[in-house]
Protein backbone atom coordinates (compact mmCIF):
# COMPACT_ATOMS: atom_id res chain seq x y z
CA UNK A 1 0.00 0.00 0.00
CA UNK A 2 1.51 3.60 -0.70
CA UNK A 3 2.24 5.85 1.89
CA UNK A 4 0.89 9.47 2.55
CA UNK A 5 2.42 12.68 3.24
CA UNK A 6 0.27 15.06 5.69
CA UNK A 7 0.66 18.09 4.54
CA UNK A 8 -0.61 21.94 5.70
CA UNK A 9 -3.65 22.08 8.01
CA UNK A 10 -6.17 24.76 7.88
CA UNK A 11 -6.20 24.55 3.88
CA UNK A 12 -8.16 27.48 2.56
CA UNK A 13 -10.87 26.07 0.68
CA UNK A 14 -9.71 28.39 -2.68
CA UNK A 15 -12.00 29.71 -4.94
CA UNK A 16 -15.54 28.02 -3.17
CA UNK A 17 -17.88 30.76 -2.29
CA UNK A 18 -19.62 30.13 0.95
CA UNK A 19 -22.87 31.94 2.00
CA UNK A 20 -24.63 32.15 4.96
CA UNK A 21 -26.52 28.35 4.31
CA UNK A 22 -28.59 29.16 8.13
CA UNK A 23 -30.49 31.95 5.89
CA UNK A 24 -31.85 29.26 3.70
CA UNK A 25 -34.89 26.50 4.16
CA UNK A 26 -37.80 27.01 5.54
CA UNK A 27 -37.12 28.81 8.90
CA UNK A 28 -34.16 30.62 10.60
CA UNK A 29 -32.49 28.09 12.45
CA UNK A 30 -33.04 28.59 16.72
CA UNK A 31 -29.94 28.22 18.54
CA UNK A 32 -29.16 26.92 21.91
CA UNK A 33 -29.09 30.69 23.68
CA UNK A 34 -32.94 30.99 22.58
CA UNK A 35 -34.37 33.43 25.16
CA UNK A 36 -36.65 32.55 27.59
CA UNK A 37 -40.39 32.15 26.37
CA UNK A 38 -39.81 31.56 22.95
CA UNK A 39 -42.00 29.05 21.44
CA UNK A 40 -39.45 25.96 20.75
CA UNK A 41 -40.65 22.97 18.38
CA UNK A 42 -38.83 19.11 18.56
CA UNK A 43 -36.91 19.96 16.15
CA UNK A 44 -35.38 22.92 17.16
CA UNK A 45 -33.58 20.94 19.65
CA UNK A 46 -32.11 19.20 16.40
CA UNK A 47 -31.01 22.31 15.12
CA UNK A 48 -29.36 23.56 18.04
CA UNK A 49 -27.39 20.14 18.39
CA UNK A 50 -26.66 20.23 14.54
CA UNK A 51 -25.36 24.02 15.17
CA UNK A 52 -23.05 23.22 18.27
CA UNK A 53 -21.86 20.33 16.14
CA UNK A 54 -20.62 22.73 13.25
CA UNK A 55 -19.23 25.37 15.40
CA UNK A 56 -16.74 22.34 16.35
CA UNK A 57 -14.52 23.46 13.28
CA UNK A 58 -12.47 20.48 12.07
CA UNK A 59 -8.55 20.50 11.70
CA UNK A 60 -8.05 20.86 7.54
CA UNK A 61 -5.13 18.97 5.97
CA UNK A 62 -4.55 17.14 2.68
CA UNK A 63 -2.51 13.71 2.63
CA UNK A 64 -1.20 12.17 -0.76
CA UNK A 65 -2.25 9.05 -1.52
CA UNK A 66 -0.90 7.16 -4.71
CA UNK A 67 -0.31 10.40 -6.13
CA UNK A 68 -3.89 12.14 -5.29
CA UNK A 69 -4.39 14.47 -2.99
CA UNK A 70 -7.02 13.66 -0.31
CA UNK A 71 -8.76 16.28 1.48
CA UNK A 72 -8.98 15.32 5.44
CA UNK A 73 -11.34 16.81 8.20
CA UNK A 74 -10.10 15.77 11.68
CA UNK A 75 -11.73 16.28 15.15
CA UNK A 76 -9.94 15.99 18.70
CA UNK A 77 -6.94 13.84 16.97
CA UNK A 78 -4.74 15.08 19.24
CA UNK A 79 -6.30 12.74 21.85
CA UNK A 80 -3.59 10.34 20.82
CA UNK A 81 -4.73 7.58 23.45
CA UNK A 82 -8.26 6.91 21.59
CA UNK A 83 -9.03 4.88 18.98
CA UNK A 84 -9.99 5.87 15.58
CA UNK A 85 -13.21 6.44 12.91
CA UNK A 86 -12.53 6.90 9.70
CA UNK A 87 -16.70 8.29 8.44
CA UNK A 88 -16.50 7.25 4.55
CA UNK A 89 -19.30 9.49 2.19
CA UNK A 90 -21.38 8.35 -0.54
CA UNK A 91 -21.07 8.95 -4.46
CA UNK A 92 -20.63 12.42 -5.56
CA UNK A 93 -20.37 13.74 -1.94
CA UNK A 94 -17.22 14.91 0.22
CA UNK A 95 -16.16 15.00 3.70
CA UNK A 96 -18.20 18.20 4.47
CA UNK A 97 -21.66 15.67 4.53
CA UNK A 98 -19.91 14.51 8.17
CA UNK A 99 -19.48 18.19 9.80
CA UNK A 100 -22.59 17.75 11.62
CA UNK A 101 -22.14 14.19 12.88
CA UNK A 102 -18.47 13.88 13.25
CA UNK A 103 -18.02 16.38 16.36
CA UNK A 104 -20.74 14.26 18.56
CA UNK A 105 -18.32 10.87 18.17
CA UNK A 106 -15.37 12.72 19.21
CA UNK A 107 -16.40 11.85 23.47
CA UNK A 108 -14.29 8.38 23.33
CA UNK A 109 -12.94 8.59 20.18
CA UNK A 110 -10.68 10.50 17.24
CA UNK A 111 -12.74 11.02 14.01
CA UNK A 112 -11.71 12.05 10.62
CA UNK A 113 -12.99 11.95 7.29
CA UNK A 114 -12.01 12.51 3.96
CA UNK A 115 -13.20 13.13 0.48
CA UNK A 116 -12.59 10.31 -1.73
CA UNK A 117 -10.20 10.83 -4.75
CA UNK A 118 -12.41 12.52 -7.51
CA UNK A 119 -15.16 14.02 -5.08
CA UNK A 120 -14.76 17.24 -2.35
CA UNK A 121 -11.90 18.59 -2.19
CA UNK A 122 -9.58 16.13 -3.31
CA UNK A 123 -7.55 15.35 -6.52
CA UNK A 124 -8.80 13.93 -9.18
CA UNK A 125 -7.39 10.37 -11.13
CA UNK A 126 -7.06 9.28 -14.67
CA UNK A 127 -9.56 6.29 -13.74
CA UNK A 128 -11.39 5.31 -10.25
CA UNK A 129 -12.15 2.17 -8.57
CA UNK A 130 -13.95 1.35 -5.46
CA UNK A 131 -10.73 -1.17 -4.48
CA UNK A 132 -8.98 2.22 -4.57
CA UNK A 133 -10.93 4.08 -2.61
CA UNK A 134 -11.20 1.69 0.43
CA UNK A 135 -7.21 1.92 0.13
CA UNK A 136 -7.27 5.49 0.43
CA UNK A 137 -9.61 5.12 3.87
CA UNK A 138 -6.94 2.63 5.14
CA UNK A 139 -4.30 5.15 4.17
CA UNK A 140 -5.89 8.01 5.83
CA UNK A 141 -6.13 5.36 9.05
CA UNK A 142 -2.65 4.94 8.74
CA UNK A 143 -1.38 8.00 8.47
CA UNK A 144 -3.26 9.13 11.97
CA UNK A 145 -2.19 6.24 13.72
CA UNK A 146 -5.55 4.50 14.21
CA UNK A 147 -5.05 1.29 13.33
CA UNK A 148 -6.88 -0.85 13.65
CA UNK A 149 -9.83 1.64 12.48
CA UNK A 150 -13.14 1.79 12.64
CA UNK A 151 -15.23 2.83 9.59
CA UNK A 152 -18.20 4.01 9.15
CA UNK A 153 -19.57 4.32 5.99
CA UNK A 154 -22.62 5.54 3.46
CA UNK A 155 -24.15 4.26 0.73
CA UNK A 156 -22.20 3.88 -1.99
CA UNK A 157 -18.67 4.62 -0.30
CA UNK A 158 -19.68 1.43 1.89
CA UNK A 159 -18.22 -0.81 -1.02
CA UNK A 160 -14.76 0.06 -1.07
CA UNK A 161 -14.79 0.00 2.62
CA UNK A 162 -16.02 -3.64 2.18
CA UNK A 163 -13.32 -4.29 -0.06
CA UNK A 164 -10.57 -2.67 1.99
CA UNK A 165 -12.10 -4.86 5.27
CA UNK A 166 -11.57 -7.78 3.01
CA UNK A 167 -7.84 -7.56 1.64
CA UNK A 168 -6.52 -5.67 4.44
CA UNK A 169 -8.88 -7.09 7.45
CA UNK A 170 -6.04 -6.66 10.30
CA UNK A 171 -6.02 -2.74 9.61
CA UNK A 172 -9.73 -2.81 10.37
CA UNK A 173 -11.21 -2.71 14.22
CA UNK A 174 -15.07 -2.86 12.90
CA UNK A 175 -17.27 -1.81 10.01
CA UNK A 176 -20.44 -0.25 10.40
CA UNK A 177 -22.71 0.69 7.40
CA UNK A 178 -25.42 3.09 6.71
CA UNK A 179 -27.92 2.36 4.27
CA UNK A 180 -26.15 1.03 0.98
CA UNK A 181 -27.25 -0.02 -1.90
CA UNK A 182 -25.60 -3.76 -1.72
CA UNK A 183 -25.21 -5.64 -5.17
CA UNK A 184 -26.84 -9.01 -5.53
CA UNK A 185 -24.18 -11.38 -5.92
CA UNK A 186 -25.87 -13.45 -7.94
CA UNK A 187 -26.40 -10.27 -10.62
CA UNK A 188 -23.22 -9.30 -11.50
CA UNK A 189 -21.40 -6.27 -11.63
CA UNK A 190 -23.99 -2.90 -11.60
CA UNK A 191 -23.77 0.20 -13.73
CA UNK A 192 -24.09 3.45 -12.94
CA UNK A 193 -25.53 6.03 -14.94
CA UNK A 194 -22.87 8.46 -16.96
CA UNK A 195 -23.19 12.50 -16.39
CA UNK A 196 -21.43 15.06 -18.06
CA UNK A 197 -20.20 18.33 -16.05
CA UNK A 198 -22.18 21.29 -16.37
CA UNK A 199 -21.36 24.65 -15.54
CA UNK A 200 -23.15 27.34 -13.58
CA UNK A 201 -22.46 31.11 -14.25
CA UNK A 202 -22.67 31.60 -10.37
CA UNK A 203 -22.73 30.17 -6.72
CA UNK A 204 -26.35 31.00 -5.82
CA UNK A 205 -27.59 29.30 -9.63
CA UNK A 206 -25.62 25.76 -8.90
CA UNK A 207 -26.94 26.08 -5.12
CA UNK A 208 -30.40 26.32 -6.46
CA UNK A 209 -29.73 23.35 -8.45
CA UNK A 210 -28.68 21.20 -5.61
CA UNK A 211 -30.85 17.33 -5.70
CA UNK A 212 -30.67 14.91 -3.60
CA UNK A 213 -30.63 11.60 -5.01
CA UNK A 214 -32.48 10.08 -4.29
CA UNK A 215 -34.33 12.71 -3.12
CA UNK A 216 -35.94 11.77 0.17
CA UNK A 217 -38.83 13.16 2.11
CA UNK A 218 -37.96 15.48 5.15
CA UNK A 219 -34.33 16.59 4.74
CA UNK A 220 -33.15 18.88 7.38
CA UNK A 221 -33.59 22.25 5.83
CA UNK A 222 -30.02 23.60 7.14
CA UNK A 223 -27.95 20.61 7.02
CA UNK A 224 -29.06 20.72 2.71
CA UNK A 225 -28.28 24.09 2.38
CA UNK A 226 -24.92 23.58 3.88
CA UNK A 227 -24.21 20.88 1.73
CA UNK A 228 -25.18 22.58 -1.19
CA UNK A 229 -23.09 25.08 -0.46
CA UNK A 230 -20.27 23.42 0.18
CA UNK A 231 -20.71 20.84 -2.65
CA UNK A 232 -19.87 23.78 -5.19
CA UNK A 233 -16.44 25.25 -6.45
CA UNK A 234 -15.78 28.17 -9.33
CA UNK A 235 -13.61 27.12 -12.53
CA UNK A 236 -12.56 29.38 -14.98
CA UNK A 237 -15.83 28.85 -17.32
CA UNK A 238 -18.03 29.04 -14.67
CA UNK A 239 -19.80 27.54 -10.96
CA UNK A 240 -20.26 23.75 -10.99
CA UNK A 241 -20.16 20.42 -8.43
CA UNK A 242 -17.01 19.62 -6.88
CA UNK A 243 -16.84 16.08 -8.74
CA UNK A 244 -14.91 14.49 -11.06
CA UNK A 245 -17.62 14.06 -13.82
CA UNK A 246 -15.90 10.69 -15.49
CA UNK A 247 -16.32 8.83 -12.23
CA UNK A 248 -18.81 6.48 -13.27
CA UNK A 249 -17.37 5.50 -16.58
CA UNK A 250 -14.21 4.03 -14.68
CA UNK A 251 -16.77 2.28 -12.17
CA UNK A 252 -18.68 0.48 -14.89
CA UNK A 253 -15.39 -0.94 -16.24
CA UNK A 254 -14.60 -2.59 -12.80
CA UNK A 255 -15.42 -6.54 -11.84
CA UNK A 256 -15.53 -6.65 -7.90
CA UNK A 257 -18.47 -8.03 -6.58
CA UNK A 258 -17.54 -11.49 -6.16
CA UNK A 259 -14.22 -10.03 -4.27
CA UNK A 260 -16.26 -8.65 -1.36
CA UNK A 261 -17.25 -12.27 -0.25
CA UNK A 262 -16.08 -13.43 2.87
CA UNK A 263 -15.36 -9.96 5.04
CA UNK A 264 -14.07 -11.33 8.14
CA UNK A 265 -14.17 -8.10 10.26
CA UNK A 266 -17.78 -7.30 12.56
CA UNK A 267 -19.64 -5.92 10.49
CA UNK A 268 -23.05 -3.82 11.59
CA UNK A 269 -25.79 -2.05 9.15
CA UNK A 270 -28.33 0.65 9.82
CA UNK A 271 -30.94 1.71 7.53
CA UNK A 272 -33.74 4.02 7.21
CA UNK A 273 -36.97 2.65 7.68
CA UNK A 274 -38.47 4.05 3.99
CA UNK A 275 -35.28 3.89 2.43
CA UNK A 276 -35.51 3.97 -1.39
CA UNK A 277 -32.32 2.49 -1.10
CA UNK A 278 -31.74 -0.59 1.23
CA UNK A 279 -34.75 -2.41 1.98
CA UNK A 280 -34.90 -5.65 4.12
CA UNK A 281 -33.88 -7.39 1.25
CA UNK A 282 -30.14 -5.52 0.54
CA UNK A 283 -29.61 -6.55 4.06
CA UNK A 284 -29.67 -10.03 3.19
CA UNK A 285 -27.19 -9.74 0.42
CA UNK A 286 -25.03 -8.06 2.78
CA UNK A 287 -25.14 -11.25 5.01
CA UNK A 288 -23.73 -13.31 2.82
CA UNK A 289 -20.53 -11.13 2.11
CA UNK A 290 -19.92 -10.96 5.35
CA UNK A 291 -19.15 -13.87 8.40
CA UNK A 292 -19.69 -11.58 11.88
CA UNK A 293 -22.65 -9.59 10.49
CA UNK A 294 -25.16 -8.01 14.04
CA UNK A 295 -28.89 -7.30 13.73
CA UNK A 296 -30.08 -4.41 11.59
CA UNK A 297 -30.56 -1.43 13.28
CA UNK A 298 -33.83 0.67 11.60
CA UNK A 299 -34.08 4.54 11.91
CA UNK A 300 -37.41 5.66 11.82
CA UNK A 301 -39.10 8.40 10.18
CA UNK A 302 -35.90 8.27 7.69
CA UNK A 303 -35.01 7.45 3.90
CA UNK A 304 -31.58 6.74 1.92
CA UNK A 305 -29.95 9.92 3.34
CA UNK A 306 -30.10 9.26 7.33
CA UNK A 307 -27.50 11.93 8.55
CA UNK A 308 -29.65 14.49 6.55
CA UNK A 309 -32.84 13.62 7.65
CA UNK A 310 -32.52 12.12 11.15
CA UNK A 311 -28.75 13.47 12.24
CA UNK A 312 -29.37 13.16 15.80
CA UNK A 313 -30.92 9.08 15.88
CA UNK A 314 -28.83 8.07 13.81
CA UNK A 315 -25.68 9.79 16.01
CA UNK A 316 -27.34 7.85 18.93
CA UNK A 317 -27.47 4.58 16.80
CA UNK A 318 -23.58 5.13 16.14
CA UNK A 319 -22.50 5.74 19.74
CA UNK A 320 -25.00 2.76 21.23
CA UNK A 321 -22.91 0.46 18.71
CA UNK A 322 -19.79 1.91 19.59
CA UNK A 323 -20.17 1.46 23.25
CA UNK A 324 -20.25 -1.84 22.93
CA UNK A 325 -16.58 -3.53 21.61
CA UNK A 326 -16.26 -5.35 19.03
CA UNK A 327 -13.05 -5.96 16.77
CA UNK A 328 -11.58 -8.57 14.08
CA UNK A 329 -9.93 -11.61 15.42
CA UNK A 330 -8.20 -13.79 13.39
CA UNK A 331 -8.70 -16.93 15.27
CA UNK A 332 -12.65 -16.15 14.98
CA UNK A 333 -12.25 -16.13 11.22
CA UNK A 334 -15.05 -17.74 9.16
CA UNK A 335 -17.51 -18.24 12.09
CA UNK A 336 -21.05 -17.31 11.26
Amino acid sequence: MAGATRQASRVAKGKQKMRDWTSVGDRAPVHADAADGDTLQPQDGVEAWVQANWAQAPETFHLTVEGASIACRGWNLDAVDLPGIVLVHGFRAHAEWWDHIAPALTARHRVVAFSMSGMGDSGWREAYSRRQWGREALVVATALRFTPTTIIAHSFGVMGCLLAAKDSPDQVRRLIVIDSGIPDLDAGDHRIPTSYGRTYPDAETAIDRFRLVPPGRWPHPSILAYIAHTSVVELEDGWTWKFDPRLAASLNEEVYIDSMVGVPVPVDVIRGEHSEVMQGGHVGRLRRFCEDMGDEIVIPASHHHIPIEQPASLTAALLGLLANERRYAPERAGRR
